[in-house]
């Protein structure tokens, strides 16, 4: 006698592809965290946030170099903002780390040769 052919196998290898899918995104790499030592940009630097970029609106009177700090702890790379430009300094909040929490100033001594974002 031949045996019937389970419906349920089709509907548990879909499971497990979606399982081993999903654990892709638990072991992704961590991110940089902020540095301990990191200072709040200053009041005339304004943060912009949307679904797919962190802007950074520099009303100083000089150039600011700041990265993005996120909810999770994770920094975006360092941007030379020149006074009175709009720049893109990170992804936004449907991006890998979420929603930013505010921006810093980098380090003076790693970000003097940057270029300019815009």
């Amino acid at each position: 006698m031949i045996k019937p052919i389970k419906r349920a196998r089709p509907a548990a290898m879909a499971t497990a592809v979606v399982a081993i899918g999903l654990s892709s995104f638990a072991t992704a790499p961590a991110s940089a965290t902020a540095p301990s030592n990191a200072q709040p940009v200053p009041a005339c630097v304004a943060m912009y946030e949307s679904w797919r970029y962190i802007q950074a609106f520099n009303g100083c009177a000089d150039t600011q170099s700041v990265l993005t700090v996120y909810r999770d702890g994770a920094t975006g790379l360092c941007s030379t903002v020149p006074r009175g430009a709009l720049s893109t300094v990170g992804e936004g909040y449907l991006g890998q780390h979420g929603h930013a929490d505010h921006l810093a100033l980098c380090d003076p001594l790693l970000t003097s040769s940057l270029p300019s974002a815009s």
